[in-house]
């Protein structure tokens, strides 16, 4: 789990000029990363399409606990093959049906299909963001690659039965989409 933001005495350490910003408390510093965090949990609980987002990182997150449970050897190699195949993928359509396959398949690993289906269908604004998603990244992009670890930590953490490295991961992916969905939301705004 990251810590918290860096106190602008070690960001500002070698900016001249910087004494008196370099003061401020670590106290203060964190008074002003809780007034963020709260802002953004606002902005969740405010926004139809953030919240639909909250609620599938929050169920993409569990079940991958519950995957790492119950997934037996045929799973396994069918999620290595998904994600390989996700990971070779050179298309922002192929990308993003692979990337499909391998959600569809997590919940699929937990008879929990059916939520992911119905899911969705809920939040079409959402869905239609995650479908364009991959288009945005670009292939081979520092984002792309960084994405690409991802899925394969977290397929990585499932085989080797790591629970805490599973959900860490699933959180990162997640915090990658999140920062791109706030960027499209604001820029269609």
């Amino acid at each position: 789990m990251p810590g918290r933001v860096p106190p602008p005495k070690e960001v500002l350490a070698v900016q001249k000029g910087s004494e008196y910003f370099t003061s401020i408390s670590e106290e203060t510093v964190r008074k002003y990363e809780d007034a963020i965090l709260d802002n953004l949990l606002n902005l969740l609980k405010s926004d139809e399409v953030l919240m639909h987002f909250h609620v599938r990182l929050v169920c993409e997150c569990e079940n991958v606990r519950k995957v790492i449970e119950v997934a037996n050897e045929v799973d396994i190699w069918s999620l290595e093959e998904i994600v390989n195949n996700l990971v070779a993928a050179t298309t922002p359509e192929s990308i993003a049906l692979h990337d499909s396959s391998f959600h569809r398949t997590l919940f699929t690993i937990t008879e929990n299909v059916e939520f992911f289906t119905w899911w969705r269908l809920q939040s079409p604004h959402l869905n239609t963001f995650l479908n364009k998603f991959w288009e945005s990244m670009g292939h081979g992009t520092k984002h792309h690659q960084s994405l690409m670890d991802i899925h394969m930590r977290i397929f990585e953490a499932i085989k080797n039965r790591d629970e805490e490295a599973a959900v860490d991961a699933m959180q990162e992916h997640f915090a990658v989409l999140l920062f791109q969905l706030l960027g499209t939301t604001y820029n269609e705004d």
